[in-house]
């Protein structure tokens, strides 16, 4: 039985959907043999599909690591989060359905069943939880008392998930609840944003995609994070539309208190109803982001249209481009590249300013270039700092990324002063771009898993997981 359904006016806020984003790649150049001994890292051919888990399972490169599955069988998984040791919430994309694992065995009940819509990119999409401060381990937490568990999703006033497919009439938005985790459920639900899940006014008929997904928990502040983005491409002042819209809660990365509450000193200032909930804008669609442990700099994925993903440094006021800028600013033409059918590209002649052609709130708000850009987009999705040593010193502190298209887990080290990504001597990403996926090979961590939804560091013991939207969880650890 479906539990609540709470409606009350929009909040004004942003949330996170987990788009699984499938740009087109085409590596017809590419080997896909499964030959070990491939020089090219066995690279697959895709063709605007998501990978598939080889049929072996995953691998690594790294011989003193081990991966270990601990649990499978789940339901298209998005997100995962721990709220003891060895104990997980895991959420279900089309089900509405968040389960918990315990010492790798399935709670018989699921923590929580809502009514979802969940055509294309909607669903349940994102969750992060903060442990009550008298726990153990490095958790999030808050002072308040019970374990607070945040969800993101596209919430329906329907008891059939997925109706949506057949009309909007049902669908409420998309949202982010606290709930408090007592007696193995997820209870109280309070409301704290009300985001665009509909499509804007000229695109009914569009695909229902780009609804972010990702929930964090800051470090430093205790607020939550989540990541949404153009829903269905809407084009206001969020997506860097001159003469647009005001915000209104998509294309960007928004936070509040966990009680719902803005920031008494929002980075875009508060000139507009929606502008103190945003830390960052002009983002196209977002699947990751993390906090460096060592900084306490925000890093985040973004998704390019037909080129571009991106690797980018979120300074509060962030302004990522969209829809302006894909990639590099020195690369955009003066026009909007994405129009209505998403991948189409004007042939203006003008080079894009940042100064004088994206949507400026003063204060903090500023362009900054990508950290990283893959030329042909692999859907990147997932990412996450580690920050223990317990897969060896060398990884400790680096950033894990994940992807839909290839299936692999990568790796990527940071400069001494964690301002940029640093590889080795003479590598062809000294330019921070990726051209092909050949080029790609010395960050490449771990292959054959298939899309990665999620990337978690146990607060309690420091070892890696990762989640995949075949439906396994798996723990990276030292054989050392």
């Amino acid at each position: 039985m479906k539990p609540h359904i709470i409606t009350i006016l929009p909040l004004f806020l942003f949330l996170i959907l987990i788009p699984i984003y499938i740009p087109i790649v085409n590596l017809a150049q590419a080997s896909s043999s499964s030959d070990s001994t491939s020089t090219t890292d066995d690279i697959p051919t895709i063709h605007n599909t998501k990978s598939k888990p080889l049929p072996g399972g995953p691998t690594l490169n790294d011989p003193n690591l081990n991966l270990e599955q601990i649990f499978t069988g789940l339901d298209q998984p998005t997100g995962m989060t721990f709220v003891g040791p060895n104990d997980i919430l895991v959420t279900e994309k089309n089900t509405g359905i968040v389960k918990r694992i315990t010492n790798g065995q399935l709670n018989p009940e699921p923590v929580l069943d809502v009514s979802i819509a969940n055509i294309k990119e909607r669903g349940m999409l994102g969750i992060a939880a903060a442990v009550n401060s008298n726990s153990n381990g490095n958790a999030p937490t808050n002072t308040i008392g019970p374990t607070y568990v945040f969800l993101y999703y596209t919430e329906s006033s329907s008891t059939t998930d997925g109706d949506d497919a057949d009309s909007e009439e049902n669908v409420l938005g998309s949202r982010l609840y606290r709930y408090e985790l007592i007696d193995n459920q997820l209870v109280n639900p309070k409301l704290l944003l009300d985001l665009p899940a509909h499509p804007p006014p000229d695109r009914e008929e569009a695909s229902r995609d780009h609804y972010g997904g990702k929930v964090l928990i800051g470090p430093a502040d205790n607020y939550v994070y989540v990541g949404i983005g153009n829903v269905v491409v809407h084009k206001g002042q969020a997506q860097n539309v001159l003469d647009g819209a005001p915000l209104d809660g998509t294309s960007g990365i928004l936070r509040v208190t966990q009680d719902g509450q803005v920031s008494p000193n929002p980075p875009l200032g508060s000139t507009q109803p929606m502008s103190p909930y945003y830390y960052a804008y002009g983002i196209r669609n977002t699947f990751g982001m993390d906090f460096d442990p060592i900084t306490g700099k925000l890093w985040d994925t973004e998704n390019g249209p037909t080129s571009a993903d991106e690797i980018n440094i979120v300074e509060p006021g962030f302004n990522s481009g969209h829809s302006k800028i894909h990639g590099f600013a020195k690369d955009a033409s003066s026009a909007d590249i994405e129009d209505d059918s998403e991948d189409a590209s004007s042939e203006a002649t003008a080079a894009t300013n940042p100064a004088t052609d994206l949507v400026n709130f003063g204060g903090n708000s500023q362009y900054s270039d990508p950290e990283f850009v893959w030329t042909m987009p692999l859907g990147v999705t997932a990412l996450k700092f580690l920050n223990s040593d317990k897969l060896g010193k060398q990884y400790q502190n680096t950033m894990f990324i994940g992807d839909t298209n290839l299936g692999w887990l990568y790796n990527f080290k940071l400069n001494p002063q964690r301002t940029a990504l640093s590889f080795a001597n003479g590598s062809p990403l000294a330019d921070k771009t990726a051209n092909t996926p050949e080029e790609m090979q010395e960050t490449i961590f771990g292959k054959g898993f298939g899309v990665i939804t999620d990337i978690q560091v146990s607060p309690y013991d420091g070892t890696l997981y990762v989640l995949t939207y075949a439906g396994s969880i798996y723990k990276i650890y030292s054989s050392l």
